[in-house]
């Protein structure tokens, strides 16, 4: 059952008397403003104005220089990149930061000027660039930010923020450089390696070809003792012929100083002599044929074992310099230096038994010229034995000579022999020597091969970037994660985030001040016979009236000119009259029945709706007490409800309804006992303890 329009209308005919009361009905329909769109408005976007908020930054970094790929020195200052980004940012939100002095910053923080100070300290730089250096050395850098709690607390909150954002800027570009050089060593290594292997190749082919000039010397050296061999023999051979050579020799001298003795049987005796000195010519011609002979094959033999000996020598010089060349063990390339000096050593053997062979067969020449001489003398002295008296002195000093050459002849063939000896022995040592440098140049070659396989294996398995590919690899490796943020019915400022909990504050506020200038219930409507629903109606009607009024002005402010985009315009109208009605019939509750205490208790649910309603936080983030009122208070779904219809969706709007109003019914229903209360007077209610 309705209240007639006359009782409603009776309690708003009573501000019709001047202007005065008038203006107090305006005042009361603005006072939402004030707690709502002042307080939206202030705090519409409070990050979009941070460019109006100076901050002073202090650069104290030294400059350092770092050595390049190419060895060049290249400067490095981190710090003044720093401030470089911070000051040429034209960001609205962030701060209008000034490049100042240290002591310029420390009075501006003091006195309010600077809302942050960062400093940037001196070894900044070389601690970005720690990294390319001794490990040991290596440290981090520090970024000193200062802020005033007692000039603002939530300053230096955003302060830390944007000093976040500036650190991980710098912190990804710093890694992005070292990655890059990390992934460029890579590619170095990998050319590094494949350039081993070609060298490991390369000392695997020589130690190919050393092996066959071993094998080569071998053959060689063995062909030289067995030549080596023979030239002791042939020369133990003219030995004994030199032996006998010399001991006819001495016959010859003995004779002919026993000739010279016995002259007078001369003729008959220089036939004689002339037939034995024939004869010994003949032998001796035979003597020299040998030895010419012998003499002939060493030098034949010995020339071509030089020639192979200087061959040798010279591969074993080159062989040990490509071994020293390729990183060969020195071991190794010492071996084949001791080679060269025996290849060496042995060429001059061989030429020292070519010269004395030669110089025997030069002896041996001359002996058979001597006895021809004297063959030809012995026949003449026969033929002119009064001649030969006076020759037997000259042959008889002949014979002494050819004497002293048979023996020297004898002496340089046992000389000769023993050369010879040495030599085969020194062959078949340097033979022996070939075979091992020919076994050692073969495992020098497996080995060869066996590290370029390897090394090949690991240059295949060492990465080789591009450029593109080093700068993509260290741009992810610095910054693996990125944001990925979807906010779902996302608002645009904080302001509007904070629109719908200053909308309940506000119109909680204007519900408290209607029934400042209104009464809860009528008296005349308690006096006359009315029922007690309808006199709870006509105190709640005026009530309603006013508090649409001031749910009209705060949303159309608020949409028109404080500038919150609503993405449902119409719901937001809609919630803001409900929940508007919703606290009216509340506070009609509170002054209906506690009279003047009443507001006090409206003040007192009011703290309490604020702090369990969840308007700026999450609910969950306050103690237990606040969580366990949230579901209780009539705020809690004016906030939610107002939320949803100014960032978007519906979900949970149609319960939000529903419980208010189920609160506006019950805060009806008790103002309508609390009328029902009154109409009994009581002596407390003539005479009240406290009056408001």
């Amino acid at each position: 059952m309705l209240p007639t329009p006359s009782l409603p209308w009776f309690e708003l005919a009573r501000f019709r008397r001047s202007r005065l009361t008038r203006l107090a009905v305006l005042a009361v329909a603005i006072v939402p403003l004030f707690y709502g769109a002042l307080y939206i408005w202030a705090n519409i976007d409070p990050t979009g104005r941070l460019d109006h908020v100076k901050a002073a930054v202090v650069n104290e970094d030294q400059m350092v220089e770092v050595a390049g790929r190419d060895g060049e020195k290249q400067p490095v200052a981190v710090g003044r990149q720093l401030a470089a980004n911070l000051v040429g940012n034209d960001d609205r939100n962030n701060y209008d930061w000034v490049l100042t002095d240290p002591s310029d910053a420390r009075s501006g923080l003091a006195d309010g000027r600077y809302k942050a100070v960062l400093t940037i300290p001196r070894d900044l730089s070389k601690a970005a660039t720690s990294t390319s250096g001794d490990p040991d050395a290596a440290v981090q850098g520090r970024l000193d930010l200062k802020t005033n709690d007692a000039v603002n607390f939530v300053n230096g909150q955003i302060a830390d923020r944007i000093l976040e954002a500036a650190k991980s800027s710098l912190n990804a570009q710093v890694t992005r450089t070292y990655l890059d050089n990390l992934y460029l060593g890579f590619t170095d290594i990998k050319s590094s390696l494949e350039e081993a292997a070609d060298g490991a190749g390369t000392l695997a082919d020589g130690a190919g070809r050393l092996g066959s000039g071993a094998d080569q010397l071998a053959d060689g050296t063995r062909q030289l003792s067995s030549g080596a061999t023979t030239l002791a023999d042939g020369n133990r051979q003219l030995a004994g012929g030199a032996e006998r050579l010399d001991a006819g020799a001495g016959q010859l001298a003995n004779g002919l100083d026993e000739l010279q003795g016995r002259t007078a049987p001369l003729p008959g005796q220089t036939r004689q002599l002339a037939d034995g000195a024939e004869q010994v010519a003949g032998g001796v011609a035979q003597f020299d044929a040998v030895v010419q002979r012998v003499v002939g094959g060493i030098n034949g033999s010995t020339g071509q074992v030089q020639q192979q000996l200087q061959t040798l020598e010279t591969s074993l010089r080159s062989a040990a310099q490509q071994c020293r060349a390729d990183g060969v063990p020195a071991a190794t390339c010492a071996n084949l230096d001791a080679g060269a000096d025996a290849a060496a050593a042995a060429r001059t053997q061989v030429g020292t038994v070519t010269g004395r062979a030669d110089e025997i067969g030069r002896q041996s020449a001359r002996l058979y010229d001597g006895a021809q001489r004297v063959a030809a003398g012995n026949r003449q002295l026969a033929d002119n034995a009064p001649a030969l008296v006076g020759a037997i002195g000259q042959a008889s000093d002949g014979a002494d000579q050819l004497q002293s050459g048979t023996s020297q002849l004898v002496s340089g063939a046992r000389e000769a022999a023993g050369g010879a000896d040495r030599l085969a022995s020194g062959a078949g040592r340097l033979t022996d020597g070939a075979d091992q440098l020919s076994d050692g140049a073969g495992a020098l070659r497996d080995g060869a091969l066996r590290l370029q396989d390897g090394l090949t294996d690991g240059s295949e398995q060492v990465p080789d970037y591009t450029k593109d590919q080093r700068e993509k690899l260290a741009k992810t490796a610095a910054t693996p994660v990125t944001d990925a943020a979807d906010r779902l019915n996302a608002v645009a400022s904080y302001g509007e985030g904070l629109a719908p909990y200053f909308m309940a504050l506000a119109l909680w506020v204007g519900a408290m001040s209607i029934y400042l200038l209104l009464r809860p219930v009528s008296a005349r409507a308690i006096a006359s016979t009315t029922g007690a629903v309808r006199t709870a109606l006509a105190g709640f009607v005026p009530g309603a009236a006013l508090s649409v009024v001031q749910a009209v002005l705060l949303v159309g402010v608020l949409l028109g000119i404080v500038g919150v985009d609503a993405s449902q315009p119409g719901l937001l109208l809609g919630l803001a009259l409900l929940t508007g009605l919703v606290f009216t019939a509340i506070n009609q509750t509170f002054i209906a029945w506690f009279g003047g205490a009443g507001r006090f208790l409206a003040i007192v649910f009011v703290c309490l709706q604020l702090t369990a309603a969840g308007g700026t936080y999450p609910i969950e983030t306050s103690p237990s007490f606040f969580g366990f009122l949230h579901a209780l208070v009539p705020m809690t779904y004016a906030v939610h409800g107002l939320r949803a219809a100014t960032a978007g969706g519906t979900t949970g709007v149609a319960f939000d309804v529903f419980v208010l109003v189920v609160f506006a019914v019950g805060a009806l229903a008790l103002t309508a006992l609390a009328a029902k209360r009154r109409e009994r007077v009581t002596m407390a209610a003539l005479h009240p303890t406290l009056q408001v």
